[in-house]
């Protein structure tokens, strides 16, 4: 999306984040300039699960009169997401992260906001996107957003439960190393002198799933851009894998891949040794 931005002719800045993904707040004011237009910060990161200080970032930008999206697609059904508080004009997501249709999701726009739309036509969604709804889809995203923020105290509880015995576990593995951060659903670990494919693949065989990176980028292999932002070596970003959990995910299968995680790595580090 950004190469697309840059071609039309914008100018686009990047931020540097700290070692634990976050941006800093006085580079972000320092960017801005009187020709500024947008500012877009996720709220929670894919890869690590950094939280980003949104609502702060909210007040800076409508200090400065400037449009304010978020990327809450990791963060919606795992956090409180008002739009209001945290002072954001577009947020946008992705229903299949919290259970929804696969290939549907939404964005919010402030009613004050003014957004062109990329579809022309009929005045389907207030003339902002033509082309007839996708009805099961919508009714599909709504019912599975009730039953996120339903028990979303309880749920949040449970993930966080599942992620710190998991961690807890996997960090007894001599020469691993964490990388997570606050979001309850992600963990990022990264396993010294095995590439994570390789490992990716022997608990793919165990029915364990689990991913190296992004997996909206899955089919294009590159570093992780993520990784290397926070100071990560090379050696660690090749060995790093996501995991990845659920509300409907149960402890007996967190200890499962435990132990898997136990058998794999010593035994795929000494056949690499070899």
């Amino acid at each position: 999306m950004s190469e697309l931005f840059r071609k039309k002719g914008y100018e686009i800045t990047y931020l540097d984040v700290d070692e634990n993904g976050l941006i800093e707040i006085d580079k972000l004011k320092s960017a801005i300039r009187p020709d500024t237009i947008l500012i877009s910060v996720m709220t929670a990161n894919n890869e690590i699960g950094s939280i980003q200080p949104i609502k702060q970032i909210g007040e800076i930008a409508k200090k400065h009169k400037v449009i304010f999206h978020t990327d809450a697609v990791q963060a919606i059904g795992h956090m409180p997401i008002d739009v209001k508080d945290l002072g954001v004009d577009l947020l946008s997501l992705s229903a299949h992260k919290f259970h929804g249709p696969k290939g549907s999701g939404f964005l919010y726009i402030r009613d004050k906001a003014k957004v062109k739309p990329i579809i022309y036509g009929g005045n389907q969604q207030k003339g902002m996107r033509s082309g007839t709804e996708n009805v099961p889809a919508i009714c599909g995203i709504g019912l599975a957003s009730e039953a996120m923020y339903e028990n979303a105290v309880e749920h949040r509880e449970h993930l966080m439960k599942l992620k710190e015995a998991f961690l807890k576990g996997v960090l007894e593995i001599e020469d691993t190393k964490n990388n997570s951060q606050d979001a309850p659903h992600i963990a990022s670990v990264s396993f010294k002198g095995i590439r994570s494919e390789v490992l990716l693949h022997a608990l793919e065989d165990k029915n364990i799933y689990v991913s190296a990176g992004s997996a909206c980028s899955s089919n294009k292999p590159h570093v992780s851009g993520t990784l290397k932002a926070i100071g990560l070596s090379e050696e660690w970003i090749e060995s790093t894998l996501r995991f990845s959990f659920s509300v409907y995910n149960t402890m007996e299968e967190i200890e499962y891949t435990i132990e898997a995680l136990k058998e794999c790595v010593p035994m795929l580090r000494r056949f690499v040794r070899r």
